[in-house]
C-alpha cells in the first residue's frame, strides 16, 4: 500500500512576491490582542563537528511581551537548552533585538546579521549570511494559520565560540526564517529537513500531514536554479528510541521542474524538544547528509500530532469514551 492509498495529497506551497528590504523590519499588528506574533528564527549544524543549535526571538507586540527559545550542541553535549518567555519588550524590531543573553543585529536588511549569545559558561559571536535573496513561500496549509507573512532561506553561521573556557571556530549551516501574523493553530504533524551541500545546492523540505491529506511546503536550490518541492515527494523518517527524536531519513524529494534528489540523512548528538503551544511541540537534531557522493550539513526535525491524530479522531466513535479518554471509565 502506499501513501496514495490512503491519503490525499493537496497542492505543494507556492512561492510568493520575494520581499522588501522593508520587510526585514517588523509589521504593524492588526487588533488581535493575543494572537499577533513577529519572529525571526536561525537554526544550523556542522556535521563535521557535531555543533549545532537554534536562537528563535518572539515577540507579541499587542502583548508587550517578548520571547526566547535557545539549544546548542558542542562536543556531543547540551550546553544551553531555554524557552524564555514573557519578557519586557524593550525593543521595536525583533531582527534587532536582545532577549535573556542573545541579540540579533541587522547588518544589511535581508542578507546579513549579527549574532550572539551568553550564558553561563557558554558564548556565541558570529555572523549569519543568506545565500541569496530569502523566498516567500506561505505555510497555510493543512487547516494551520502560521502567520500571514513569511520568508526563509539558507544560510551560514560563521564566528566563534566559547564553552567553560575553551574557544572553537564556528562554521555552520542551516536555515533562517522571518514570519509576522497572527498564530492561532500550528501545523497538525510535520518533519522538516534543513540540508546544504554548498552554497548553489540546498534543500528545504518540510511535508505536513493531517492525517487524512498530505502536502509539501519546500524547495530545491541546485545550479542556480529554484524549484518548488511537489507533494508526491517521499521523506521516511527513523527515530531514536525514546521515540520522538528523529534518528535519520532516507529522502526522495521531486521538484516542479522534474528534478529528482535522493538523500540519506542521519543526526548528530543530543536532541531538543520546544513547546509550541497548545500541546503542541517540536524536536530537532544536528544533522548529516549524503547525495550523489556529496556531504553535507543542516537540521532534522519532527513534530508530532497534537492528541490523537485526525485520521483517528474521525472515526464514529464518541470521543469522550475511553477509547480516546484516559480518564473515561
Amino acid at each position: 500500500m502506499t501513501i496514495k492509498d490512503y491519503m490525499t495529497l493537496q497542492p505543494p506551497a507556492q512561492m510568493g512576491p520575494p520581499p522588501s528590504a522593508q520587510d526585514n523590519w517588523n509589521h504593524a499588528p492588526t487588533d488581535d490582542s493575543i494572537w499577533w506574533q513577529e519572529s525571526g528564527l536561525f537554526t544550523y549544524g556542522d556535521a563535521s563537528t557535531g555543533f549545532g543549535g537554534e536562537m528563535r526571538f518572539g515577540m507579541h507586540a499587542n502583548q508587550e511581551k517578548a520571547n526566547l527559545y535557545t539549544w546548542h550542541v558542542v562536543d556531543g553535549e547540551m550546553v544551553d537548552r531555554r524557552i524564555v518567555i514573557d519578557q519586557p519588550l524593550g525593543f521595536e524590531h525583533i531582527l534587532q533585538s536582545d532577549i535573556a543573553g542573545a541579540s540579533v543585529r541587522t547588518i544589511d536588511p535581508l542578507s546579513a546579521y549579527e549574532l550572539r549569545l551568553a550564558h553561563e559558561d557558554f558564548e556565541i559571536e558570529g555572523q549569519w549570511r543568506h545565500f541569496r535573496q530569502p523566498f516567500s513561500m506561505g505555510y497555510n496549509v493543512g487547516g494551520a494559520t502560521i502567520a500571514k507573512g513569511h520568508y526563509n532561506i539558507m544560510g551560514r553561521l560563521t564566528g566563534t565560540g566559547r564553552y567553560k573556557g575553551r574557544e572553537f571556530p564556528i562554521n555552520a549551516v542551516g536555515f533562517s526564517d522571518h514570519s509576522w501574523g497572527v498564530r492561532r493553530s500550528h501545523l497538525p504533524a510535520s518533519r522538516s529537513l534543513f540540508c546544504v551541500f554548498d552554497e548553489d545546492f540546498y534543500i528545504m523540505a518540510i511535508p505536513v500531514c493531517s492525517g487524512t491529506t498530505r502536502s509539501m511546503v519546500g524547495y530545491l536550490f541546485r545550479d542556480g536554479k529554484v524549484g518548488v518541492l511537489q507533494t508526491e515527494s517521499e521523506m521516511g523518517y527513523s527515530f531514536r528510541d525514546d521515540w520522538v527524536s528523529p534518528a535519520g531519513c532516507n529522502a526522495r524529494l521531486i521538484d516542479e521542474h522534474g528534478r529528482e534528489v535522493r538523500l540519506k540523512g542521519w543526526t548528530i548528538g543530543p536532541s531538543s524538544t520546544q513547546t509550541m503551544g497548545h500541546g503542541k511541540y517540536v524536536t530537532h537534531c544536528v544533522a548529516g547528509f549524503e547525495c550523489e557522493g556529496r556531504e553535507g550539513s543542516g537540521i532534522l526535525e519532527s513534530a508530532q500530532f497534537k492528541g490523537m491524530p485526525p485520521s483517528i479522531r474521525a472515526l464514529d466513535v464518541d470521543h469522550d469514551s475511553w477509547w480516546f479518554s484516559e480518564s473515561a471509565d
